[in-house]
C-alpha cells in the first residue's frame, strides 16, 4: 500500500524521509521604539482626560501641565442673561426716547439704568414692578459674567493638547494684489 503525502510516496515499511535539519535563524533585528504618541504610523490613542481640576499644591501627574482659564459656565450663562435682558431694554429706552419721552435715556446704562428710570419718569405700579425685576436680572447676569471673566480657575491640560494659534501671514487676493490674513490651528 502507498500513502501519499505532498507529492511523495513511500511503502508501509519504508519510513518518511528526515526533516532536513534546521538552520539556526539568527534572532530579529532590535527595531526602534515608535516616537511617543507613535504606533504603527497613526497617533496613538490619548491615555486620560484632556483637563483634569487642580488646585494649587496638589502633585502634577506626568503628562499634564497647569493652565489658567476662565469659567466658562458663568461666562456662557451670565453673557445671556445680561446680554439678552439689555438689549430688550436699550431698544426699549431707544423707542421711548424716540417718542419724546428724555426720562427713559437713563435705560442705556448697564444695570442702573432701570432704578435710574424709576427716579426721573413717573409710571404705574405695573411698570416699576417691570423695570425692578430688569434691573435686577441686569444685575444677577452681570453678578455671574464679572467672576466668570475675573476670577479664573487653574486645570491640569494634557500636554498633548495643542493651544489654539492665530499667526499674521502674508497673503494674495487676486493675481496682482498683496495683502495680510490670518492662519491659524484650533
Amino acid at each position: 500500500m502507498a500513502v501519499s503525502g505532498a507529492g511523495q510516496a513511500w511503502a508501509d515499511d519504508a519510513s518518511p524521509p528526515a526533516p532536513p535539519p534546521m538552520q539556526e535563524q539568527p534572532p530579529p533585528a532590535p527595531q526602534a521604539p515608535p516616537p511617543p504618541g507613535f504606533y504603527g504610523g497613526y497617533a496613538a490613542p490619548a491615555a486620560g482626560p484632556k483637563v483634569l481640576p487642580w488646585r494649587e499644591g496638589e502633585p502634577v501627574p506626568p503628562g499634564y501641565h497647569p493652565e489658567t482659564r476662565v469659567r466658562k459656565g458663568l461666562v456662557i450663562s451670565g453673557a445671556i442673561v445680561f446680554g439678552t435682558v439689555y438689549l430688550f431694554t436699550a431698544i426699549g429706552g431707544g423707542d421711548a426716547v424716540y417718542r419724546g419721552s428724555s426720562g427713559y435715556a437713563a435705560l442705556f446704562v448697564p444695570c442702573v439704568g432701570p432704578f435710574l428710570t424709576l427716579a426721573t419718569t413717573q409710571q404705574d405700579d405695573l411698570e416699576t414692578m417691570g423695570l425692578v425685576l430688569d434691573g435686577l436680572v441686569q444685575i444677577t447676569g452681570a453678578a455671574l459674567l464679572l467672576p466668570g471673566l475675573l476670577v479664573p480657575k487653574t486645570v491640569l491640560v494634557r500636554d498633548d493638547v495643542s493651544k489654539p494659534i492665530v499667526l499674521p501671514a502674508p497673503m494674495a487676493f487676486g493675481p496682482s494684489s498683496a495683502g495680510l490674513g490670518l492662519v491659524g490651528r484650533f
